[in-house]
């Protein structure tokens, strides 16, 4: 038995506050590749006290036991080895460990996005995007950047597209749109508030939109119609932040060639229907 099955046939023993850390470990078992015993007890709001009963109420020394033996699995390539885990930055670090670890983060960035991507979600969100008349990205500093990175791949790949960066432009845009028509919202925290009330607006005028986040339960995810969730996990210096933008692009350039992909395979149906 692995360490997230023996979490889950150990439900029934944990208590109120050690099952909340049980369900956020399920719902996120990517993250542990970074998680400190105090990112843990923040992210799932409860006590270092309770997070260490947690571990040992498993069978665990301690945090430390635990995390690296939950680790090793989440990390096990198909040879059965250990893929190296992220460790975090240090002042002493000398330039080619700094490199070598944020390769490895990344790396382990793009992994756990693609087990946390909904899959029918994104099916649902290329068929939209290779229907549109027009898609349209919004996005704020870094992700911001990302959008107009995008859209240039979008016009290449002959899809008619824009990008908003400016919160007021974004807003007065979403009131123009129409059925037909699709939004594409990057936000990391999912909680920014004019992304949001773009996203909203848009809704109202029958556009389909889309949010990529890292948030699935935030409000931006809620809002859009499709959510297609990132899974980076939090580092002590930031230094997640390019992984952020890494995952968000990985995202946007799937569905740009999936999107091509079908408007492709209905041309040829078509052309071998006229013959």
């Amino acid at each position: 038995m692995n360490t997230l099955e023996l979490i889950r046939s150990a439900s029934d023993s944990f208590s109120k506050s050690e099952a909340v850390v049980a369900n956020y470990l399920l719902a996120h078992p990517q993250s542990c590749n970074v998680l400190s015993i105090s990112d843990l007890s923040i992210s799932a709001g409860v006590s270092e006290a309770t997070v260490v009963r947690f571990t040992k109420k498993l069978g665990f020394k301690g945090f430390i036991d635990f995390k690296r033996a939950i680790l090793q699995e989440l990390l096990q390539n198909s040879n059965g080895e250990a893929d190296p885990i992220y460790e975090e930055i240090r002042l002493a670090d000398d330039p080619g460990t700094v490199v070598a670890k944020l390769l490895c983060l990344h790396k382990q960035t793009i992994d756990a996005t693609s087990h946390a991507l909904d899959r029918t979600g994104f099916a649902a969100a290329a068929e939209a995007i290779a229907n549109s008349m027009n898609v349209v990205l919004y996005g704020h500093g870094g992700s911001g950047y990302i959008a107009q990175s995008a859209m240039f791949q979008f016009l290449t790949a002959g899809i008619q597209c824009s990008a908003r960066v400016d919160e007021t432009i974004q807003e007065r845009s979403a009131g123009l749109l129409q059925r037909g028509h699709v939004v594409i919202a990057l936000s990391h925290s999912g909680e920014t508030p004019s992304l949001i009330q773009a996203v909203r607006i848009a809704r109202r005028h029958h556009a389909l939109t889309i949010a990529i986040t890292n948030d699935s339960a935030s409000s931006l995810a809620r809002e859009a119609d499709i959510s297609l969730c990132t899974s980076v996990a939090r580092t002590a210096i930031g230094a997640e932040a390019g992984a952020v933008r890494i995952a968000q692009m990985a995202i946007l350039d799937a569905l740009i060639v999936a999107a091509t992909l079908i408007n492709k395979q209905r041309s040829s149906v078509f052309a071998t229907d006229l013959r």
